[in-house]
């Protein structure tokens, strides 16, 4: 761009405020986080046996006090006696807790598929469960029927396959009778702070610091992380942990690890947004054509706690991506988390999500690890002549001398796109490129003085398509037709199809599958003369309707494994047509590849390479 500025703005704001401080923090080291985008967090535990978050459930403040238990049940103390139970119980997990199917190098690959560049793992949360080797506290995790250094076997399986590993450490000890006075089993304690003042008490204090300090300076001394991320606690003057004498100690072991002492804004190489703080960082600087000029990160979770959860909700892959690429064009990291189960492994349904996210950072990575933020980073446009309405997100490689930006795949339309801030008056060099990650050949595009148009094919995925059938009239028992057909260029070219009839009233769900893969789509073209393979418009219409009864059959639509909704009019929807006895949905996309063989996975989101010259 012809203001030079502006094209790594957020980054020489840092390098120039890092160069300029008097401090030990923050430091201009560790350059991996800054090309590294995306985290993987790790919370686990023995209270992943359950199932509910870890540490919280020791907390109470006053009685009566409700407290997560079992299963995600309420446990109500009313007194210390009730309150001592329950605490013990929860300590009491450490003597059941085996994960047996535990296996590390597993999980670093498919971390590394994912995209994550960094675990942070921890190694110690605030209930005082120490998953390293620790000869300080007996309260660790070679004292349980596992026995053995999980944190340890982290570090080697993912260090093996090129990730950088941070260990996570609460200072804010619950089970510490130096931090909870006089018994941490009895005593109320508050939310990351001690329950007396310390210097109220400066023998207590010093003790733990050393306690502290010890666990710190093992983890140091074991590991040498390359992120020491510590979590509450540390509140000069009134409770000051001293967290950065060990920091010295970390960084002479390991000059570009970084130290993260989250909520004080002091003694930390960058910033550490809120939980789940991705809306607050979509409005970073109060305009989204801002970066926020200083490293920061947006910790938050895949499913709806940080422990293990075995009930949980979890985001979809697109929801994941869209944030990854919203806090990566605004200069930050996306540390996301899944905790594993008591068993060791991570829950099915966030691995399906992990797997569908490295299907599409297999193809676009290139657009988020290593690149930096550049305006106009974020790009709402609305463009009146024809309606479209779209956000684009924008980041440079300085490697690759390259633009990249993205766009939701629902908002592409016509296989067209105009990027109107790419014009020949805001551009210093000239593009000799456009590519659509994923597709060898090249996009044509022009450029005038209303922005970059492009034009390209979007190729065919291979898609599953499934049709639920359900019984609405429970006094009926109607048969019903239910298939798909697929059109070349509005031929029609193949069918499947089949009949069925209900065995009885309110049989209830009945799968049926229509799988179009390269083989069909292949014969589409073969038995349409009028379609040579190659650029097209492939339409699929599937449709399910009654063929004797008065009941009605319902038809539901999943399209890569999501139900879509033909009660409504979705992008996903050309048009639905509406019969008397059932419904149609009727799907048109496109078709860019001259074999269904060549077709890749490109969902959720549309990335482009602008090479520059």
């Amino acid at each position: 761009y012809n203001d030079t500025n502006k094209l790594h703005l957020s980054f020489r704001y840092l390098e120039r405020s890092l160069s300029q401080s008097p401090f030990n923090f923050p430091r201009p080291n560790g350059r991996w986080f800054d090309g590294a985008k995306f985290g993987l967090f790790m919370h686990w535990g023995p209270v992943s046996q359950w199932g509910t978050e870890i540490s919280f459930p020791l907390v109470c403040q006053s009685f009566p006090c409700k407290m997560a238990g079992p299963n995600r049940t309420s446990i109500m103390a009313n007194n210390t006696s009730e309150l001592q139970a329950h605490r013990q119980a929860y300590a009491d997990l450490a003597k059941t807790f085996n994960p047996t199917k535990f296996d590390p190098a597993s999980m670093a690959k498919l971390a590394k598929a994912v995209g994550f560049r960094y675990l942070v793992f921890t190694a110690e949360h605030c209930d005082g469960f120490a998953s390293f080797n620790t000869s300080i506290s007996s309260y660790n995790i070679l004292n349980t029927p596992y026995k053995k250094d999980i944190f340890g076997m982290l570090v080697e399986a993912f260090r093996a396959e090129g990730l950088k590993v941070g260990a996570y450490f609460c200072p804010s000890t619950w089970n510490s009778n130096l931090y909870w006075a006089p018994d941490a089993l009895t005593a109320l304690g508050p939310v990351c702070r001690p329950n007396y003042n310390p210097p109220d008490d400066l023998t207590r204090w010093n003790a733990y610091l050393k306690y502290l300090h010890g666990q710190l300076e093992e983890i140091v001394v074991q590991y040498s992380p390359d992120l020491l991320w510590i979590d509450c606690g540390q509140t000069p003057t009134a409770f000051d942990t001293k967290i950065e004498q060990v920091a010295q100690l970390l960084v002479k072991r390991n000059p570009e690890a970084l130290i993260q002492v989250r909520g004080t804004g002091n003694w930390e190489d960058y910033l550490e947004l809120g939980d789940h703080s991705e809306t607050q960082a979509s409005s970073i600087m109060g305009s989204p054509f801002m970066t926020a000029g200083h490293r920061f990160e947006v910790p938050s979770t895949l499913g709806s706690q940080w422990a293990f959860n075995p009930v949980a909700n979890y985001k979809s892959a697109e929801e994941v991506i869209g944030n990854l690429l919203m806090i990566t064009v605004k200069g930050g990291n996306y540390l996301l988390n899944l905790g594993p189960g008591p068993d060791g492994l991570w829950p099915a349904s966030g691995v399906d999500v992990f797997q569908d996210i490295a299907s599409w950072m297999a193809i676009n990575s290139e657009a988020i690890h290593d690149t930096s933020p550049v305006w106009p980073s974020y790009y709402g446009v609305h463009l009146p002549y024809t309606g479209q309405t779209y956000s684009l997100y924008v980041t440079y490689s300085a490697a690759n001398v390259a633009l990249y930006v993205a766009v939701s795949a629902s908002s592409v339309t016509n296989n067209s796109l105009v990027i109107p801030f790419m014009r020949p008056s805001n551009l210093a060099k000239t593009i000799s490129t456009v590519q659509f990650l994923g597709i060898e050949e090249p996009c044509q595009f022009f450029m005038n003085d209303t922005g970059l148009f492009l034009s390209f094919h979007v190729p065919l995925v291979p898609v599953q398509l499934g049709s639920y059938w359900s019984q609405i009239n429970e006094d009926m028992a109607p048969c019903a037709t239910r298939g798909c057909s697929i059109y070349t260029n509005d031929h029609y070219t193949y069918n499947d199809s089949e009949n069925y009839c209900f065995s009885s009233p309110g049989e209830g769900l009945v799968p049926f599958y229509l799988i179009f893969d390269s083989t069909y789509m292949d014969n589409a073209l073969t038995n349409d003369p009028s379609q040579h393979p190659g650029y097209g418009n492939i339409r699929i219409e599937c449709y399910g309707y009654a063929t004797s009864g008065v009941g009605r059959v319902p038809f539901d639509l999943y399209w890569n494994n999501q139900k879509k909704d033909l009660w409504t009019l979705s992008s996903d929807v050309s048009r639905q047509q509406a019969t008397s006895s059932g419904y149609k949905l009727v799907r048109t996309i496109g078709y860019g590849v001259d074999k269904a063989d060549d077709a890749v996975d490109l969902k959720y989101f549309y990335v482009f390479k602008i090479a520059l010259k």
